[in-house]
């Protein structure tokens, strides 16, 4: 409890307790020599004043010693090093006392020479930057600023010295600094802002960097990217287009055609000259970049579809037990399905499967579903089976699987991949809803 007493407290705790001790001897003697009041009252006033005054003195003394303790921290707060409030007392622990003031102020003294010597590298470094940089004060005016900002402005940090920054075409904006229309400079930054201490006041360092040569290599992205997704789509249709032709030729080399072969040469011509067209579409519809081409629904048959996939993929194993309608753009599920097949057709190789690759036809009162399952590796990664240019194959560009799935979901349906549970492998599924018009 005792502890926890102020210093006053405790002073005159120990003033009363020194004071009854006096007052026991005293009132021995008045007691033993039956002194009346005049004789005790003049025998406490000469214990009592004395010891009065003492603790008087001491009181004032020990306060006095204190407050210029106090006066003493406030000149080193104040960077007063050479000030001292105890020049009345020497020697004894006031003397030790001052000493240590004395180291305590070397120590602040080359802590703030450090400080100087670090502020003034910062200024110079800043200074010496290719970026522009603005200091700020506490009222957002400007502190200083560097050479590579002045030129932007073709002034001096002496003509920009004390101005808002708000008057040079900066908002602050969720407490983050921003470039607004009506800005000075002629390119578009983005600012990175930094707070620093100084003297107990917040300046803000505000860092440019212009967005122009990010913008430049963005859209250069862009564009290598739409090559390489044209590029993808292309060979996916050219490449058994190429197959077919040189099975004619091969055909015709071999001498005249029988009527079998007749009716095989009609099929492969109306093949290329259908898969030509749509190829045509899709690389108009992608010469934009823009967005996909709005899907072109008509009334189709899975019959006529299956042919035509047939006639690319020989080796394509399709089940089907009766024909179905079914309204969709017929480019674009076929070129999703000539991505899909292809690479399932890609996976049986590399596993060297013995079993092909099979694509079965359902439908039912809401959905129109068509599965292409393999018998390859199945799927690593799945999480990242749909992130855009991401590829597990050597060479591969992670286009086809994105684009498809956007084929399918431009005709109101959806597109998923995932591992067989039978056997090794993955099955690709396409849903597409089936409408108003094809129930009624």
């Amino acid at each position: 409890m005792t502890n926890k007493l102020s210093l006053e407290t405790k002073l005159i705790i120990l003033f009363v307790l020194s004071t009854l001790l006096l007052l026991l001897p005293c009132v021995y003697i008045i007691i033993d020599l039956q002194f009346d009041l005049l004789e005790a009252s003049t025998l406490l006033l000469f214990f009592l004043l004395p010891g009065y005054w003492l603790f008087s003195r001491s009181y004032k003394t020990i306060t006095d010693v204190l407050e210029r303790v106090g006066l003493q921290l406030d000149s080193l707060g104040n960077e007063e090093l050479n000030s001292w409030h105890l020049a009345g007392f020497q020697g004894g622990r006031i003397e030790a006392l001052r000493h240590d003031f004395l180291r305590l102020g070397d120590k602040l003294s080359a802590k703030r020479l450090e400080y100087m010597h670090n502020e003034s590298f910062l200024f110079e470094f800043i200074k010496d930057l290719e970026l522009p940089i603005l200091i700020l004060d506490h009222h957002h005016q400007i502190y200083s600023s560097n050479d590579t900002f002045n030129l932007l402005l073709k002034s001096s940090t002496n003509t920009l010295l004390g101005k808002k920054i708000s008057s040079l075409g900066f908002e602050l904006i969720d407490h983050k600094w921003q470039q607004a229309q009506r800005s000075q400079l002629s390119k578009r930054y983005q600012i990175a802002q930094h707070i620093l201490k100084r003297s107990g006041r917040n300046y803000q360092l505000l860092v440019l960097f212009s967005i122009e040569q990010q913008l430049r290599d963005n859209e250069k992205q862009v564009w290598q990217r739409l090559i390489r997704v044209l590029n993808h789509e292309v060979r996916n249709s050219l490449t058994p287009i190429y197959s077919m032709t040189q099975s004619l030729q091969e055909m015709k080399l071999a001498g005249p055609l029988l009527p079998e072969q007749q009716q095989v040469e009609k099929n492969i011509l109306q093949v290329i000259e259908k898969r030509s067209l749509q190829l045509l579409d899709f690389v108009e519809s992608y010469s934009a970049f823009n967005k996909l081409a709005v899907a072109k629904i008509t009334t189709i048959c899975s019959t006529e579809l299956n042919y035509r996939l047939q006639a690319i993929f020989p080796a394509l194993v399709i089940t089907q037990h009766e024909s179905l309608q079914l309204n969709a753009d017929i480019g674009q599920l076929e070129q999703a399905l000539i991505n899909i097949i292809k690479n399932a057709i890609e996976a049986n190789i590399a596993n060297s499967a013995t079993t092909a690759v099979v694509m079965n036809w359902h439908q039912n009162k809401q959905t129109t579903t068509i599965q292409i399952t393999d018998s390859g590796f199945g799927i690593a990664n799945l999480d990242n089976l749909f992130v855009p240019f991401y590829s597990t194959k050597e060479k591969g560009t992670g286009i086809g699987l994105i684009l498809s799935r956007e084929f399918i979901r431009n005709q109101g349906g959806d597109l998923t991949l995932e591992n067989r549970q039978d056997k090794q492998g993955a099955i690709a599924e396409i849903s597409l809803v089936i409408t108003q018009e094809q129930t009624t």
